[in-house]
C-alpha cells in the first residue's frame, strides 16, 4: 500500500518578485526573490557536507533554511533524509514551502516558519541526528538597504553564540553538526563548540589555489564527543581565470558528497 504524501500550504508571494534557478544540474528546482537574499554556492557545499549512514542519522534540521536549498539539495542527494528547516522571514518561508511542494519533497522536507529564540517554536529539544546551517556572516554594522538581505547575511537578535547554541541544543547526543561560515569566524565557532561538541572536520574552501586565506569553512562537529579536531585540505573553486575548476562544477552541477571531507 502506497504511504500517503503530506500536503504543505504554500503562502502566497508575487509572481513578479520570483526569479526561477536551478540546483545541482537541474534536479533542484528553486524559486527565489529577485530582490532580496538569494542562496548561493554556500548552501550546495554544505548539503554536500551531509552523509547518512544508518537510521541514526537520518532526521536532520536546517536552521535558517531560506528558500530551503540546502535541506532540497540534501533531500534529493540523501534518499534516506527526513529534513525539518526553520525559517524566520515571511517571503522566504513563502517561497520554502513552494520549492518543497515542486521538487516533490513535501514527505520528507518540512518548513517550519518561526524564530529560533520564540521558545514556543513547535521544535523539540535533542530530537535530530544532525543539524546543519549557514549562520548570517555579519556581526553587525552598515545594514543593506535590502530588508531581506540583511536579515539572512548580518547577525540580530540571534548572534553567532545563540545560532550555534540553538543547533547544539537540537541536536541528539554524539549527533553531528555541520556549518559553513566565513573562515575569519573559524576562532569563534570553535570557541563557542569547545567542550560540547567534538570530533571536529574543518574543511577549508578556497577561492583560488594561490589565495592567501580560505573564503569559507566547513565545520562538522559531535556533541558530548572529546576527540581532536581534524583539519582537512578542502576545496579551491576557481582557477587563475575564474572559472570554476572541474571538480567543483562537478560537485555544483550532481548530487555528489563533498570530496575529501
Amino acid at each position: 500500500m502506497a504511504s500517503a504524501v503530506a500536503t504543505i500550504e504554500v503562502p502566497d508571494f508575487p509572481e513578479a518578485r520570483i526569479s526561477h534557478d536551478y540546483l545541482l544540474g537541474g534536479s533542484v528546482t528553486l524559486k527565489q526573490p529577485v530582490d532580496g537574499y538569494r542562496a548561493a554556492v554556500d548552501a550546495v557545499l554544505l548539503a554536500a557536507a551531509v552523509s547518512v549512514n544508518s537510521h541514526r542519522d537520518e532526521k536532520i534540521l536546517d536552521v535558517g533554511a531560506a528558500v530551503g536549498s540546502a535541506g532540497l539539495c540534501v533531500a534529493k542527494r540523501l534518499e534516506k533524509a527526513k529534513v525539518t528547516g526553520v525559517e524566520l522571514q515571511d517571503d522566504l518561508y513563502a517561497l520554502f514551502c513552494r520549492n518543497v511542494m515542486e521538487n516533490g519533497l513535501a514527505d520528507r522536507v518540512t518548513p517550519i516558519h518561526g524564530d529560533i529564540n520564540n521558545a514556543s517554536l513547535p521544535l523539540v529539544a535533542e530530537s535530530f541526528d544532525q543539524v546543519i546551517s549557514n549562520p548570517p556572516y555579519y556581526a553587525g554594522g552598515t545594514r543593506p538597504a535590502n530588508e531581506s538581505r540583511a536579515t539572512a547575511h548580518q547577525e540580530g537578535s540571534a548572534d553567532l553564540k545563540n545560532w550555534i547554541g540553538f543547533c547544539l541544543k537540537m541536536v541528539r547526543q554524539k549527533g553531528r553538526i555541520t556549518l559553513v561560515h566565513r573562515a575569519d569566524h573559524l576562532d569563534r565557532i570553535i570557541g563557542l563548540l569547545h567542550g560540547r561538541a567534538g570530533d571536529m572536520t574543518v574543511y577549508p574552501i578556497w577561492s583560488k589555489a594561490d589565495a592567501d586565506a580560505p573564503l569559507r569553512v566547513i565545520v562538522q562537529a559531535r556533541k558530548g564527543v572529546a576527540s581532536p579536531l581534524t583539519l582537512r585540505r578542502g576545496l579551491v573553486l576557481h582557477d587563475a581565470a575564474g572559472t570554476y575548476l572541474p571538480q567543483t562544477d562537478e560537485l555544483l552541477r550532481n548530487p555528489l558528497p563533498l570530496p575529501g571531507f
